[in-house]
Formats: C-alpha cells, structure tokens, sequence
C-alpha cells in the first residue's frame, strides 16, 4: 500500500524546512572556498521549490496510486540526505561557535588572573574587563564571513543537488498523474455503512456493559436543562461499539421505552441536512411529506420539531468523526422538543469527538476478555467446526489471540485466514506472521485502523509511527519521547514544551496511544494499533530482540536492539552499504533475563558498539540502556546526533572527550554512576554543548558545571552552586531565562553585592515555579559582603508560587517581599535565617496558603506590618508554622478577620 511506503512520513512539512535552511546558507552571510557553491545552493531552493507545489497534493492521493507513493518514497531519500547535508553546515557553524568561545576561555582566564583589583565580567558572548582606570576590552564572538565548510562537505552538497536535478525533470509526468488521480471521484466505502440489524454471529461477552448501558438510558437527569442526555461510547476500530449499541437499541426497540428510536450511520461527513432528514423519514414518525422534496434544512428541522414534541426519543450517531460543535448542536435542535428523558448514543473512536458532541456520560470500550474473546475468535476460526475436535489447532489459535487484544474485529481477520485450512502447517504459518502481513479484505482489521490514522493530522502522523519502532507494551516516558520526536524534527526546536505535550495530549484523545496506570507521565500504544504502525512504517523502524537470524530491511531507519545482538547491526552496515546513510535512531537494550545472548559475547560488545556507531553519521537519537560495556571514544564522529540517553550503565567510570563535541545535542540523559573523575570530565565539558534543553544527571554534577550561562536553552537546572571563580559565578545564570520549575541557588555568602546577585537575572525567568536560595553558615563569606544588597539583588520573577530561604545571614528583609512583587506566591518558607529580625507584611500576599517560619532566632516581635495593609490579611492562608523561634517574646496585632493559628 502506498501509504505504508514512507513510513508515515509528510514529505511537504520537511521540504518548507529545507527551503527556509537553504535559504539561509545561499545568503550573504557565508564565504565559501569553492566559487560555485552559491549556484549549487540557489538551484537546490529552485528545486525544493518547484517540488513542494505538487507533493502536498501527492500526499493526498498516495493511497491511490502506488506510483505517487513511490515518487515520495524518492524525494523522502534526496530529503533526507539534503537535511544531512545542511545538518553537516549548521554543525561547522556551531563548532567554529565554539573554537571561539575556547579562545573567549583563554582570554577571561588571563584577564582574571593578571589583576587581583579589577572587577570582571565575563559572558558567554563576550568579554569585558574594567581595571581601576578604566580600560575595558570588549571581545565578541563572531562566526561570520568564515570558510567553515570543507571540499567534502561541498561535494554532498553537489550530490544532492543532482538528486533533485533529476526529481525535477520527471516533475512534469508525475504532475499529470496527480491531477489525473485528483479529478476522479471520491468513492464511498460501503463496507462501513452499518444499520441497527445485529450480525449473524452469536453476541460474546460486554455483561457489564450492557448493563451499565441500559441503565443510563432509562434514568432522567432532572439536573439537566436539556431533555435529553448524550452518552459517548468510545473505543478503537473493531473493538465492538456498533455490535454493542445494536444490541441494546434492538432490546429497547422491544420493550417500547422509546416513542421514537432511530439509528443513523454519520461515518466522517457529517451532513446534517441528510441526518434530520432520515430521522423524519422513520416509521416511528409516520411523516407524510416527502421529504427528498424539501430542500430547505429549517423546513426539515420544523416538521421534525413538530413530529418529536412531546415524545421520549432514542438517537443512536454511529461511527462520528465530526469535530465542530455546532454541527452537532445544528443537528440536536429539534430534540429540544422531545420529551425528558430521551437519549442519544454517539459512537466513535476519539474522546475529543465524544466531548466535542456535548456527551454527559462517556464509556470507554476495551477489547473482550479471556474466555469471551476466545468464544468468538473460536467460532470464527473453526466455523461450524468443533475446536474439541482439534486439540493442536486450539493450542495454536489460544496462543494467537494473546496478540490481539480482546478485539472482535481483529478474531475476524486473523479467524478467517485460519479457517481456510484446519490443517497444522497453515495455521503455525497464520500464528508466526504480523496481523498487517496477512491478507486483508477492505472490511477488515488494518482497513479499520487506517480509518483513524487518515483521520490524523499531518504533524502527528510521524509521531504515532515512531512508536512502531519499540516492543509491544513498552511504557514510554512523555519527556523522552517529545526528546526523540524534537531530535527528527518533528518537533520544531521552537516549539514549546506546552505545544509538545499537546501532541501527545492529542493522540491520547484520538485513543492511539493510553497512559500507563500508576506511572506518571508513561504512554503506551494499544497492542493492535503498534501492529498498524508497523504496517505504515513498511520496515522504516525495525526491531531485533531475540531473534539473532532476522534480516534488517534496506530501508531502515530507526532499529532498536538487543545488547547481545548488536552485531547483527554491525554485520548489517557491511552487507548494505546505504543503511551507513539512512539510519536516524539505534536505541541499544540489555536483553531481558532468561532470552538468547547467541548474537555477541560481553567481552566483545565495546568493539562490535564502536565500530557500529563509527558508521551510523546520520543518528539522531542514540540510547544505550542497561549494558555492561563503556563509552566508545570516538562519539565525535556522530555529527547530527540530537538525543543521547546513557540510561543506568553502572560500569562506565568516565566519558569520552569526544562527547562535548555533539555540538547539535538538544538532549542528554546521563544516568550513571557518578565518579570522581567522571564529574570533573562532565563539568568542565558539558557547557561546549550550547544547543542542551535538556540535561538529566546526577545533581551533583549538574550544579558544578563550569560557565554554565552558555547553554542559554536549559530547561531544568535544579541546582547551582555559587562560587567566586567566574566559572561558577552568580552571573552564570543571568540568561538562562528558558528555566522552569525549580531551582536552588547554594553558597550566596560567595556573592558580594547586590550589583552581582542581580547579575542572576531572576526577575526574568518567568517559567520558574520554585525558587530555594541557600547561604552557608559554615563557610567563610567573602569581605564586605552585602547580604541585604544581595538578597535584595535576587528579586525572582512575580509568577513565581514557591519560595524558600534558607539560612540568610542579613539582618532586614528584601523590599520584593511583598503583594506588590510577588502576587502568585502559593508557598514560603524561612529557615535557620539567624539574623533577620523583622519580618516582611506576608499577610498582603493574596494567594498564600502555606508559611512556615523556623529557626528565626534573632525575632523578638511580630507587629502589625506582619499582615500588611490589605483589607483582609492572609486571605487564603491554610497553614502557618512556628518553630525554634528562641528570643520571640511578643505578637501585637490589629483586628483583622481571619486569624492563622500557629503551630509548633
């Protein structure tokens, strides 16, 4: 199938990427050693160009024309490897990036170490230093008019171009066959067309379904301002939400609760015009009209109004894919006429479809159990014959339906291909093939499923592939996969977390992926819908677990791995040469205890894992989970690599210097066993890496990293620890403002003065929820330090909702602790501040609920300004605990209405 060819990939989102990249390498900006490299670039736009007016509409009759599909499948290679190739540019941009900023090193240890009275000020950026008479050099790091680009970075870039030279001119032919195709008329799929009439096939299981459905039907919501309720029933394709509903309408049907009953197959045009029009035409109506005549929808809706008045009504929606709330609320008008109590049933696969159509009870449907499912698989596998009678075939088919998730539709695929032949060959033959790799008839299993995936949005088809490329029942933590979604560019590198988590947001609502019961933020993909991501990745995403003697398909890209199969990919790349070039992920898995470790010895796996990634320079993302062996030295060689995930490898005792030159890194989860020269390597290393959003590590390492202001798009910095030297200095911090959540501030008495701590830039990071700021006791502060100043100097951002200090050695309290600088804060805590003796007005701060005050022993009293000059002090306050307060001797107050009891 067409569709399945690329792998669910949308070839015109990654071509406008391309066209703006290219852009910007054909402008002014770049020098190059080869005089007709501009050419090349500009005819590559010329190219991209011309191309992306026919693939948006190539994307839409692909699953028509398997030579459309093929023709993406060729502009999908040429893309990738232009991205490589404007990869390999960007990458030479950010290494001579940071050439520079090694020499900036160079100069701001000089400067710093060649005058004990001079105040520096150093940035990532640049360098500024003013002496007592007042010199100041300024040195900027520019990459600018440069030859940053090699002869052989030059010659892939030639080569690409050729490749869409040639797409180019077949361009033509292939625009003929796309308006040929788009002219044809859509045909409508009669197989799904459904009517209230029950199947042949005897009903299994759903008891409590039933139940539970009959019940909601004949209850009436008085509390309700409309006269009818909407009940949702919600569950993937062929998982039985048709066979279920039809045989509660046909049990009312019977019973006559319902004056009126009517079943109406919506399917994914939602016409309102023809759905009213059909729900007058019932028999239950006797309408005398004729109602092909009317044309008019308010004409329709009137006689339907005046038929309905009145009369308890029964509306089943079948099959809805409808998004527009005010289709459906056009549609429901007349049943405000009805009588309390009426109902309508919504079918459909996505919950957002199920809010959307205003549904007051929402039941999701799962696939059928055990003994249920094994009932009707059996009677569709064995037909009128006894399964009793077949011993050897019912052991096979109880190990088949393990795999397909309780779903009616799928026993009725996989059931039909078994009864064909009741012989042992064929169906061992059936039970060691993918659900996808059987053939399927329109009607069954993959047709259904594809329904749902075309309904998908173009940025999110992707998403769910990727998906494909892990077991079945892999839990999947949402941080890391929007990581490996943004390390491909399925995600822009702009794109916000918010918008990121939308996204999986959204495949939840559309019922594709589930979370994980008790494990926050873990998805997992419904087992039938990996198997049709599988389907769609046609072998783009491929898995070797225990299985040594598979053969890795030549249009892989992503391959999750075994540990002790890691030279079946080694063996591979030497077979294929073309696999070097194409594959963008290799996550690498201890095997699960008790499988097979033909594929590799331990005392091999270091050889085998850096001869492999010597050759993969196309990865993206690159996770070695669990392995016994240590980092391969030459990481350096991995160019484009986004995503690198080092997960509880307990034996790796240091990191290659290799690693801090993935200058593309955007995300680096570091799990390991901290060692003593391992930290030192990570923290003077880590800050070559300015693309980090995201750095999962030991605390202790992360806190330490020197000049840790250059990675300016950190997402989460839990910990800092402030020291005097400029490497660690509070200034480090001052534009980091992508940082959210939390973070602690440790060793203050280092900071001198408030001209310094405000350096922090703390106002500006707007997305920090918790703020800790930590003095040490213990330790020596420098000379004439300002502690007020400096307290003064940390002023955080007003979204702020958590506060803690801890062990401040100033005496008075910062102006910025008040209603008028923080109004959000939830939550403060003072602890162990021996000096401070006059508290801040707390009780103006409107949102407070928790305070907690500890250890403050230099307080003697607590006067009015503790509760400010709002009408209502401490107006959300749920909390308030004193402790350890030595010297407090009295509390005066005004009247006010709310008075916290203290505790402790």
């Amino acid at each position: 199938m067409a569709t399945s060819a690329i792998g669910g990939w949308v070839a015109s989102a990654l071509i406008t990427k391309l066209v703006e990249k290219v852009c910007s390498y054909a402008g002014d900006q770049y020098e190059y050693q080869r005089q007709d490299t501009k050419e090349k670039l500009r005819i590559l736009e010329k190219n991209l160009s011309s191309i992306q007016t026919v693939v948006h509409i190539a994307e839409r009759v692909q699953a028509k024309n398997t030579v459309m599909g093929s023709w993406l499948r060729r502009i999908k290679d040429a893309a990738c490897q232009a991205e490589d190739v404007l990869d390999l540019f960007d990458y030479r941009v950010l290494q001579a990036e940071a050439e520079d900023m090694g020499k900036v090193n160079s100069v701001a240890s000089a400067a710093a170490g060649s005058s004990s009275s001079s105040t520096t000020t150093i940035t990532t950026a640049s360098i500024t230093t003013s002496s007592s008479s007042g010199s100041t050099v300024n040195q900027s790091v520019r990459v600018l008019k440069r030859f940053l680009f090699s002869d052989e970075d030059i010659d892939e870039l030639i080569s690409v171009v050729d490749l869409f030279v040639d797409i180019d001119s077949t361009m033509q032919t292939f625009l003929g066959l796309v308006k040929l195709e788009d002219s044809r008329p859509e045909q409508a799929v009669q197989w799904r067309t459904t009517t209230s009439m029950p199947g042949s096939r005897k009903f299994f299981g759903r008891v409590n379904e039933e139940k539970h459905l009959k019940k909601l039907l004949v209850q009436i919501n008085e509390q309700s301002s409309q006269p009818y309720d909407v009940i949702s029933i919600v569950g993937i394709g062929g998982v039985g939400k048709t066979a279920l509903v039809q045989r509660v309408y046909n049990h009312f049907r019977v019973t006559c609760h319902f004056d009126f009953a009517v079943w109406l197959h919506v399917s994914d045009k939602f016409d309102v015009g023809r759905l009213t029009k059909e729900m007058a035409q019932s028999d239950n109506l006797g309408m005398s009209a004729d109602l092909n005549s009317i044309s008019s929808l308010d004409q329709a809706q009137r006689m339907l109004q005046e038929k309905l008045n009145g009369k308890r009504a029964l509306i089943i929606l079948d099959d809805v894919w409808n998004e527009l709330s005010s289709q459906s609320e056009n549609l429901c008008k007349p049943l405000q006429f009805a009588c309390k109590g009426s109902k309508v049933i919504v079918t459909t696969r996505s919950k957002n479809v199920a809010s959307i159509n205003g549904a007051t009870e929402m039941m999701y449907l799962h696939g059928l159990k055990d003994e249920e499912y094994w009932g009707y698989f059996s009677e569709c596998a064995f037909g009128d014959a006894n399964p009793s009678e077949y011993p050897q075939l019912e052991n096979i088919g109880r190990q088949v339906v393990k795999r397909l998730a309780g779903s009616p539709l799928a026993a009725k695929t996989v059931g039909g291909s078994l009864k064909l032949e009741l012989e042992e060959n064929h169906w061992r033959a059936v039970s060691r093939s993918k659900l996808w790799q059987l053939e399927q008839k329109e009607d069954d299993i993959i047709s259904a499923l594809r329904l749902s995936y075309e309904h998908l949005p173009d940025h999110l088809k992707q998403c769910f592939v990727y998906f494909a490329l892990f077991p079945k029942k892999y839990h999947l933590c949402g941080d890391v996969l929007i990581q490996m979604w943004r390390a491909h560019g399925f995600l822009s590198t702009q794109t916000p977390d918010e918008i990121a988590y939308r996204y999986i947001n959204d495949l939840l609502q559309l019922s594709f992926i589930e979370k994980v019961a008790n494990q926050e933020d873990h998805y997992v993909v419904h087992d039938l819908l990996h198997d049709f991501a599988e389907s769609v990745s046609n072998g783009e995403h491929f898995r070797i677990e225990d299985d040594f003697h598979v053969c890795i398909p030549r249009n892989v890209r992503h391959i999750y791995v075994s540990a002790s199969n890691i030279s079946k990919v080694f063996m591979s790349l030497q077979e294929f040469k073309e696999l070097k070039k194409n594959v963008r992920s290799l996550i690498i898995c201890k095997a699960e205890e008790g499988t097979s470790r033909r594929g590799i010895a331990s005392s091999n796996f270091n050889h085998v894992l850096e001869e492999t990634l010597q050759q993969l320079r196309s990865l993206r993302v690159l996770v070695l989970s669990n392995l016994d062996g240590i980092l391969p030295t030459n990481l350096d060689k991995l160019v484009r690599l986004r995503y690198l995930n080092i997960h509880e490898n307990g034996s790796f005792i240091s990191v290659p210097k290799s690693i801090f030159k993935l200058y593309h890194l955007n995300g680096l989860n570091l799990k390991i066993q901290e060692g003593g020269m391992m930290k030192k390597e990570l923290q003077e290393g880590l800050s070559m890496l300015t693309q980090l959003r995201y750095l999962k590590a030991p605390k202790e390492i992360i806190s330490g990293i020197e000049l840790i202001g250059r990675l300016t798009s950190l997402r989460e910095l839990e910990e800092y620890e402030v020291k005097s030297a400029m490497k660690h200095h509070i200034c480090q911090l001052k534009e980091m403002n992508e940082l959210r959540g939390m973070l602690t501030i440790k060793n203050l008495q280092n900071v001198r003065c408030r001209e310094e701590s405000s350096e922090a830039g703390l106002v500006k990071k707007e997305n920090l929820n918790k703020l800790t700021l930590c003095w040490n006791h213990h330790k020596h502060s420098m000379n004439y330090t300002d502690h007020e100043g400096v307290f003064e100097g940390l002023q955080p951002n007003p979204n702020l909702r958590e506060l803690s200090v801890r062990r401040y050695m100033g005496i008075n309290s910062p102006s910025w602790l008040s209603c008028k600088y923080l109004p959000n804060i939830h939550s403060i805590e003072l602890f162990s501040c021996h000096h401070w003796k006059t508290l801040p007005p707390f009780g103006s701060l409107p949102f407070l609920r928790i305070l907690k005050i500890r250890h403050l022993k230099a307080v003697e009293n607590i006067d009015a300004g503790f509760y400010g000059d709002a009408a209502v002090a401490f107006p959300s306050l749920e909390k308030l605990l004193f402790e350890g307060m030595e010297k407090w001797k009295g509390w005066s107050a005004r009247k006010w209405r709310k008075i916290p009891v203290p505790e402790g």
